[in-house]
């Protein structure tokens, strides 16, 4: 399932709204979520111009391990959980992610493949960033888009302090 720019190609996401109409909804999501919730109220309103919010119901896959589609979700409502293959092809789930966390941060900014497979776990809504988006917010709002990096470092940072965490119990 490739994505093309600017459109998400996931089958069950439904699109909520769109348009002015639509964006004060936007910016109360925007600000529910750990990603931009201490951002100035200005700065998710400019946000919402280049994200989408979606609805699933329960089983929908997001995206799948291995795939390349460039999007990060930030989950409003709703849960997600996240699966990987095992050596076997077996599926173990790694984690639930509960509202105002977000998934897929990896992707957006490097464009490799996800590492999980993420799927909602109940009726979710989701806001979702693609690459694409990202990149034109670095045009047209620089410092902007130096502050949601700076956010999405941070996060990717304390991530990995948690797993690697975790995994001194198995040394």
């Amino acid at each position: 399932m490739a994505a093309k720019a600017n459109k998400i190609a996931t089958p069950g996401l439904e699109r909520l709204g769109a348009g002015e109409d639509f964006k004060k909804n936007l910016v109360n999501m925007l600000e529910s979520t750990q990603m931009f919730g201490d951002f100035y109220p200005d700065e998710n309103a400019i946000i919402a111009g280049y994200i989408q919010a979606y609805g699933a119901k329960k089983g929908v896959i997001i995206f799948r391990e291995g795939e390349r589609t460039g999007h990060m979700c930030l989950l409003v409502e709703g849960r997600l959980e996240l699966y990987k293959n095992d050596e076997q092809g077996d599926y173990k789930k790694l984690v639930e992610v509960r509202p105002g966390k977000s998934i897929g941060e990896m992707s957006v900014l490097d464009g490799l493949p996800y590492s999980a497979t993420a799927i909602t776990a109940i009726p979710s809504t989701l806001l979702i960033l693609t690459r694409d988006k990202l990149a034109r917010i670095a045009q047209e709002h620089p410092r902007l888009a130096t502050k949601i990096l700076w956010k999405l470092g941070n996060l990717l940072s304390l991530r990995l302090r948690q797993t690697t965490g975790k995994l001194i119990g198995y040394l």
